[in-house]
């Protein structure tokens, strides 16, 4: 039903196009069609096939879907969203045989989701447009393939609080292989490159090449300690059996 639902779609389109029906002689023909070309799609219900409408001068193009698509859109960024929360690539891809009986394979799984690289690049470098009074920072050490070997890194984020809203927003994510005063001075160099303005406040915990840098990028701003790094520095101090207590 669905393939004959998008075929009757686009022998409507092409007949839009040429401004006539299969065999019509009228004034408003814009063209002639030239039989049909083979294309099937990747969707949530299997694949399926159709025969795209041809025209003589080639100058009709579907809008139903891009050129060299071959896979619906709804069924990528369901597989996006999948990647997106942890889900291994070989794992996608036996969900998704066992869900519409399709045989892609992992590296069909990657190459489609690393269509969310550009997405995520723009993310990163997108400008501010209003001011933060302040801002919470923090690493935490994950596992990153990198270079054929899997190594600790440091997953920085950074955290604004919107002087007009007193909402919360990302606004950085930044890999690095350690913390330093050199790596933290970096990701504050490239929020103020754009436009991070109107900190009056920076929390974090008291890491010393954290502190510094913050100390040379945003002069006059007060510093806080995060009470919750605080808090767990103390209970470090502490013996296992006497934390209860």
């Amino acid at each position: 039903m669905i393939r004959k639902t998008v075929q009757d779609f686009l022998e409507a389109e092409m007949t839009s196009f040429l401004g006539a029906e299969s065999s019509e002689r009228c004034q408003t023909r814009q063209g002639y069609r030239s039989g049909h070309r083979p294309r099937s799609m990747n969707t949530r219900v299997g694949k399926l096939r159709f025969e795209i409408p041809c025209e003589r001068s080639g100058q009709f193009h579907t809008k139903l879907f891009a050129n060299y698509q071959r896979s619906e859109q709804a069924f990528v960024l369901t597989l996006q969203e999948m990647y997106l929360h942890g889900v291994s690539t070989r794992r996608v891809k036996a969900i998704t045989e066992a869900m519409c009986s399709l045989p892609i394979s992992s590296s069909e799984v990657s190459r489609l989701t690393a269509q969310l690289d550009g997405t995520l690049e723009q993310w990163r470098r997108r400008r501010f447009s209003e001011p933060y009074f302040a801002l919470l920072v923090d690493a935490r050490y994950e596992h990153v393939r990198a270079n054929h070997r899997v190594d600790n890194q440091a997953v920085i984020t950074v955290t604004g609080i919107s002087a007009k809203t007193g909402q919360r927003e990302i606004l950085g994510i930044y890999v690095v292989n350690t913390e330093s005063a050199t790596s933290w001075g970096e990701v504050f160099k490239d929020l103020l490159s754009r436009g991070l303005y109107g900190i009056e406040s920076v929390t974090s915990d008291a890491h010393e090449g954290l502190v510094a840098a913050m100390m040379k990028y945003f002069q006059g701003a007060p510093w806080q300690r995060c009470q919750r790094h605080f808090s767990v520095n103390a209970r470090d101090m502490v013996h296992k059996k006497d934390r209860k207590n």
